[in-house]
């Protein structure tokens, strides 16, 4: 099945959508059709089961957006205390979104229910049935998965509503039970679909993702609110039966088409490519698919795809390229980076610039302007970089060596180039070749902050549109719902909690998601980036480090039982290190969770639900 059709939103399930008062939104997407004997049938029912990926609610933008981003990674720039926004912590139970996302996953849920009642009715090849049975399996399953972890208790159902007379009323299942259903149903689908290698695409459902997928399931699971402990060893197993697989490697080298980047972007920067000039099969395991539609000439328009996608105009380098044949495509810069991840960063990791982008575009042209970036020129020598801190008044506070360099007979002369700030003056010192240190001596004022940054990590300028066909507002970005990195985290994450201290297998795990980000292969030890060990805080950096802007923050700081305490670090952080224009919209979300936390740690009942179904019970605190 090729993406393309997989994310076309097919004109037989609107026509078939139908309005039901009487239900849970467990509307009858597909009224199970007494006709439905073809293999082409089943194709274009699991067709419209994927479909529910690229809604605005899922990976079109709320589930690394507004659903999620409400952690201690970004923040939406441009908020006010009076901005009424999901992830800041401030609506009722009767938000759209909210209401939405419900729909939507139930709707896919049915979906899926409607294609298993009839999967065994066509006359076909038995394997190519197994693997339409699997794929949906496991898409309504991670379509539970999806409702558990965001609404705790909910109701699971799989009878198709269409048998269900008029008993539409019905009570909420308890999270462990609606666990354990998702982990039978993923585990059920495991042998059915194909392979990685044979699908070639990470936008199908295989065997990699649906073992990645488990170890997600049983972390969660063993992690609060549920604390089913068990589920550690389970999940360490998962994802033993993937990595020896050998299916999977971290990216290496970079995308050959843009050798300049490091390995680590190139997953994102196939994400923006459609995986045109990679299958994004190595370290990739499972992205949302998406594809634009235009009303203007060029190779997709008026083809029927959804129009979702906001990845790198929302969240994205700031760029006013707002018209369609702009060099670089239009980012509005929305979402910004927190002062306390920036600095999470080591000396030489090279995620942060990609995650967290060191420049913006300020005109229609391909040039870029540094945020703020020291210039060592001169001294004979080469390879030395280094960073510049500001205070909250944007004063250049001190500087860090990241890269000392070599062979400089003289210290080089420092000069700064930046979006804003005056006034600022530095010397460096040289001792055996290499640049030991740079002392400010004047901070000047008004230089950009870590604040001033965006997320970098999914680039528009590696859009391969061409300009007819580009949106200012949306991409065909597709989103990696899970990769091969967070599966080692989880791996290496299992051992310890099921230890006490981290095997060497563990650490090995570890180790070669740090060799990568400093540049090095990751399978190849590495004296000056190894290390021996790791504590339960190394990983929860860790994975911030390596998996920023994917959506599992707050997830995982949720299943840490650290979603509270991360706020109330970035209210003492904001406090201490914003500057005023950034005082309000770093601090809101953090502001508005801490004082009501029970109530948001998870999402509302959708008030019309409850409306719908008296046997529905609301979460605390709504």
């Amino acid at each position: 099945m090729k993406k393309s059709y997989i994310t076309m939103l097919l004109g037989s399930v609107l026509a078939l959508t139908t309005s039901c008062q009487k239900d849970v939104s467990l509307e009858p997407i597909f009224f199970r059709p007494t006709t439905f004997t073809s293999e082409a049938q089943l194709s274009g029912q699991l067709a419209g089961v994927y479909n529910v990926l690229s809604q605005d609610q899922l990976y079109g933008q709320g589930l690394w957006g507004y659903l999620v981003a409400g952690a201690d990674e970004s923040f939406r720039n441009g908020v006010t205390n009076g901005t009424i926004l999901t992830e800041l912590y401030n609506i009722g139970s009767n938000e759209a979104n909210i209401g939405n996302f419900w729909r939507n996953l139930y709707i896919g849920a049915e979906r899926a229910s409607v294609l298993l009642d009839v999967v065994d009715i066509p006359k076909m090849d038995e394997t190519a049935r197994n693997n339409i049975k699997g794929q949906a399996m496991f898409l309504r399953a991670f379509y539970y998965y999806l409702l558990v972890t965001h609404f705790g208790d909910v109701p699971l159902k799989t009878q198709l509503t269409t048998d269900m007379g008029t008993n539409f009323n019905l009570p909420r299942t308890p999270a462990k039970d609606v666990y354990q259903f998702i982990i039978d149903e993923m585990t059920k689908a495991q042998p059915l679909v194909q392979t990685i290698q044979q699908t070639g695409t990470p936008t199908i459902v295989t065997r990699s993702a649906v073992q990645a997928m488990l170890v997600r399931v049983c972390m969660s699971m063993a992690g609060n609110p549920v604390n089913d402990g068990a589920k550690y060893r389970l999940a360490q197993e998962w994802a033993q039966k993937l990595i020896t697989s050998n299916a999977h490697s971290l990216n290496a080298t970079p995308l050959p088409q843009a050798p300049n980047t490091p390995a680590y972007a190139r997953l994102f920067i196939n994400n923006m490519q459609n995986n045109v000039n990679d299958p994004n099969i190595t370290e990739g395991i499972w992205d949302a698919a998406f594809l634009s539609k235009s009303n203007q000439t060029g190779a997709f328009a008026a083809t029927g795809f959804p129009v979702t996608q906001q990845l790198g105009a929302l969240m994205g380098v700031t760029s006013p390229n707002a018209s369609a044949n702009a060099p670089v495509g239009f980012s509005s810069g929305t979402y910004r980076v927190h002062n306390r991840l920036f600095r999470l960063f080591a000396p030489g990791d090279q995620r942060r610039d990609w995650a967290i982008a060191p420049f913006i575009y300020r005109d229609n042209t391909t040039n870029r302007f540094d945020i703020l970036r020291v210039n060592l020129t001169g001294g004979g020598g080469t390879g030395a970089t280094a960073l510049a801190l500001t205070s909250p008044t944007g004063a250049i506070s001190s500087i860090v060596i990241e890269n000392p360099g070599q062979g400089y007979t003289s210290a080089p002369t420092v000069s700064f180039s930046a979006i804003a700030g005056t006034g600022a003056a530095a010397t460096a010192v040289v001792e055996g070749g290499r640049v030991t240190a740079v002392n400010v001596t004047a901070a000047g004022s008004a230089y950009p902050t870590a604040y001033d940054r965006p997320v970098g990590k999914w680039r528009r300028e590696y859009e391969l549109n061409v300009p007819q066909v580009r949106l200012q507002n949306n991409t065909s970005c597709n989103f990696p719902i899970i990769r091969y990195a967070d599966v080692l985290l989880m791996a290496a994450e299992a051992d310890l909690r099921i230890n006490g201290t981290p095997s060497a297998q563990a650490v090995e795990y570890y180790n070669q998601v740090r060799r990568r980000a400093f540049g090095q292969n990751p399978r190849t030890p590495s004296p000056t980036v190894d290390v021996a060990t790791f504590s339960v805080q190394d990983i929860m950096d860790e994975r911030s480090r390596e998996l920023c802007f994917e959506g599992v923050r707050r997830a995982d700081l949720l299943r840490w039982g650290m979603l509270q305490q991360a706020m109330q670090r970035i209210q003492a952080d904001v406090a201490a290190n914003a500057p005023s224009t950034f005082q309000t919209a770093a601090s809101v979300a953090a502001n508005n969770l801490v004082q009501n936390f029970p109530r948001h740690a998870l999402l509302p009942i959708p008030a019309t639900e409850i409306d719908r179904a008296p046997a529905i019970t609301q979460n605390p605190g709504w």
